[in-house]
């Protein structure tokens, strides 16, 4: 994937919840996450990453959910877009993140 480090920031269609996504919004979302020497990046919204972590400790994201396919094919995640696909593209919710392994 090409690397997202120095690309300008524009608006996206995150490739979670498929909804339009303003640059001040967007996060990047590593598949396997860096404490596990990742480094496949993709874009997301904010919301959808804070969902992610919410739902996945950092085990769960390096073994089982490590590609997009294997995150849309969870059933939370599905709940999770159905919701959000109701609200408008600038609603954002903020999730305290857990602090877990």
């Amino acid at each position: 994937m090409e690397e997202l480090a120095n690309m300008p920031k524009e608006n996206i269609i995150c490739p979670i919840c498929k909804r339009e996504t303003p640059d001040d919004c967007q996060e990047k979302h590593h598949l396997i996450p860096k404490s596990k020497k990742g480094h496949e990046i993709i874009l997301v919204c904010c919301s959808c990453g804070d969902m992610l972590h919410q739902l996945f400790s950092i085990k769960e994201l390096s073994k089982k959910y490590n590609t997009l396919e294997a995150i849309l094919a969870n059933q939370d995640v599905q709940n999770w877009i159905t919701w959000i696909a109701k609200k408008p593209n600038d609603f954002t919710i903020c999730m305290a993140r857990k602090k877990r392994k």
